[in-house]
């Protein structure tokens, strides 16, 4: 059978085998296939925001991309719907319960601590079971005194890595339980490229089967991604309103405050103490402005927008053959893309912070949202147009969507009390526990370690035997310990903590949903309980949503795939029948002429390409997430 890409549904036949229930994508009786595909990640972009009254004119370049391709109107993300499981989604096509990647903060019960040796291990004297913590503090250049550097690539800080039963550091990608596109693409010869937020931390991308001792982050030579370049979210930065930005649209040069390069400038007016994160920015931080421009304009979100511009320029340069600093001509990457960070922190901020952010009660986006959904629509203009302009919007297929939701989309939002003693579970403390961690450990049931809590709990318990116990606690709802009352809602905070428990997972339900058993996976939870829509742990009054959970809010996103060299037949289409972000992996394979099935957790989780049909059929993981909030 012929293989046909885009235009008609046929069973799809790759590398001359057949894979049972695949679907390709055709146009017409061509056999054009894409030469590039460019994956976007909106963080925290919702299908439902594309429907925002208030947003509709800062979407217009979003749009412009629906009406060359197909909007899928029902896609979710991973769940737990953190960064590096949703990402890992449509980088691997698989789950957490496959890749072993739960949250970018988790747990493993066969890893030893940081630090731990050969000798205590062979003695005995360390004992496994230890926080996986793979962020900004994996970073060498995090530890430098100043807050870490935007650009990264001084490599990894070994002394804050895992250890392994035989003493040895484990990397980022070796955590990692299967291989990605990029591993793929780069056996084919292929060559590929990726920006995210943590330099260190995101080379899990690389895949499995990589070697990260000859990563090298300073050149971009990241094993099986030919030019990888991440910057460092969480590195202390300001504008320079007074030198000119990177894009037309950036306020001003971004300014790294603990190097002053590359991207830096001096500017005696800007305190080194605004960060690019909506629950640390502060305007009283800032001294009067520079004549002509007014405080309002220095948010958090216009950091983060300029923080993302120097990845939107790196995507330039790849699209005009450049590698990603724009030096040296290497030709347009197969596979390449990039996270926006904006729309993330302009859902966070609450109204009072800055000009506002969220959504409110009545469906309107408040100035700063719009703000970073304007400014981040105008970058996808931006590569649209360059894409255009070097002749390769027509063999170059755009994938558009969200690594996360956030919970809850609109208002109201209510923050949980989440710093309780992991020993005690009074308040204070170490606050390593939520109320939900609290209530267990205060009735006699040790716990491991609680990872999520942003808007799920997850549970290891010391002991697994303890877990009908827990449930039983967990049921009873019964938080009276937790009995101040909340500032922002005039409720105690244990009524809330009850309302918003969700459907506790554990056994058979956590099996079900496709997240592994914990009887034989190190890296899955004994207990889950997510929380329902509209709360998160933590104060309310430094954020007003946070993403990691279960419900719609956390899991509902953006997805749209478009290129001008779809068929009319395609262009403009909304499919909306369920479908999951692992299914981009699959279908970035497919169109580049490569097997989907080299990918491990694609066969693990028999996971399809996109569909261009309008059935019925729902992934069974999604059929779960419909009870969670039970």
């Amino acid at each position: 059978m012929k293989k046909t890409l885009f235009g008609v549904l046929t069973t799809a036949i790759v590398s001359n085998i057949l894979i049972p229930g695949v679907q390709a994508i055709g146009f017409g009786n061509t056999t054009a296939r894409f030469s590039h595909v460019l994956i976007i990640s909106i963080d925290g972009l919702h299908n439902s925001d594309l429907s925002v009254a208030n947003l509709q004119s800062s979407l217009k370049n979003i749009k412009r991309l629906q009406r060359e391709g197909v909007t899928y109107t029902n896609a979710f993300s991973s769940a737990p719907s953190d960064s590096f499981p949703g990402e890992l989604n449509y980088i691997t096509g698989a789950n957490p319960g496959t890749t072993g990647v739960f949250y970018d903060l988790s747990y493993s019960r066969a890893l030893y601590a940081p630090g731990t040796t050969a000798a205590q291990i062979a003695a005995g004297t360390a004992k496994p079971g230890t926080v996986v913590e793979f962020d900004e503090t994996s970073d060498a250049s995090w530890n430098n005194g100043k807050g870490g550097t935007l650009d990264g690539g001084q490599g990894f800080d070994k002394t804050q890595l895992p250890v392994d039963r035989n003493g040895n550091p484990v990397y980022p990608n070796q955590y990692l339980k299967v291989n990605t596109i990029f591993d793929i693409a780069n056996a084919a010869g292929l060559r590929t490229a990726w920006s995210d937020k943590h330099p260190a931390a995101y080379t899990i991308l690389a895949g499995n089967t990589q070697d990260p001792t000859k990563f090298n982050l300073a050149t971009g030579q990241v094993g099986s991604i030919s030019d990888y370049s991440s910057l460092e979210i969480n590195a202390a930065v300001a504008i320079d309103p007074t030198k000119p930005g990177l894009l037309p649209s950036t306020l001003g040069a971004l300014v790294d405050q603990s190097t002053g390069t590359p991207y830096s400038n001096t500017n005696s007016q800007i305190t080194s103490t605004f960060f690019n994160d909506g629950t640390k920015g502060n305007p009283a931080l800032f001294k009067a402005p520079p004549a002509g421009f007014s405080a309002s304009q220095f948010t958090s979100v216009a950091t983060t927008s300029a923080y993302d511009d120097l990845k939107v320029k790196q995507i330039l340069n790849e699209i005009d053959g450049l590698n990603d600093s724009g030096t040296i001509k290497v030709g347009t990457p197969a596979i390449f893309g990039l996270n926006f960070q904006a729309v993330s922190v302009g859902e966070k901020e609450t109204a009072s912070q800055f000009n506002g952010g969220g959504i409110d009660s009545n469906g309107n986006a408040r100035p700063d949202l719009v703000s970073a959904v304007a400014h981040t629509d105008a970058s996808i203009g931006l590569i649209l147009d360059e894409l255009k302009k070097k002749g390769l919007d027509s063999s170059t297929l755009v994938i558009l969507t969200a690594k996360h939701g956030q919970n809850p989309v609109q208002d109201p939002t209510v923050g949980l009390s989440s710093t309780f003693d992991s020993v005690t579970g009074e308040p204070g403390g170490d606050g390593n526990l939520t109320a939900v961690g609290a209530l267990l450990v205060r009735n006699g049931i040790q716990i491991a370690s609680e990872r999520g809590q942003d808007t799920s709990s997850l549970i290891f318990l010391k002991n697994p035997s303890d877990v009908r116990k827990a449930v039983t606690l967990l049921k009873s709802k019964n938080y009276s310990f937790d009995n101040t009352i909340d500032p922002n809602t005039g409720v105690a905070f244990s009524t809330e903590d009850a309302a918003a428990q969700g459907k506790v997972l554990y056994g058979q339900s956590i099996i079900n949903a496709g997240l592994g058993d914990p009887r034989t996976n190190d890296r899955t939870p004994d207990i889950i309980v997510p929380l329902k829509t509209g709360y998160f742990f933590g104060k309310a009054t430094k954020k007003r949503a946070e993403h990691g959970g279960f419900t719609d809010a956390d899991t509902h996103v953006a997805l749209i795939v478009g290129s001008s060299g779809f068929s009319r037949n395609l262009q403009g289409k909304t499919i909306s029948r369920t479908v999951s972000t692992t299914q981009i992996a699959p279908t970035t394979l497919q169109v580049l002429g490569l097997n989907p099935q080299r990918l491990q957790g694609v066969q693990i989780d028999r996971t399809q390409i996109l569909p261009l049909n309008c059935g019925d059929e729902k992934y069974r993981i999604d059929q779960e997430r419909r009870e969670y909030e039970e």
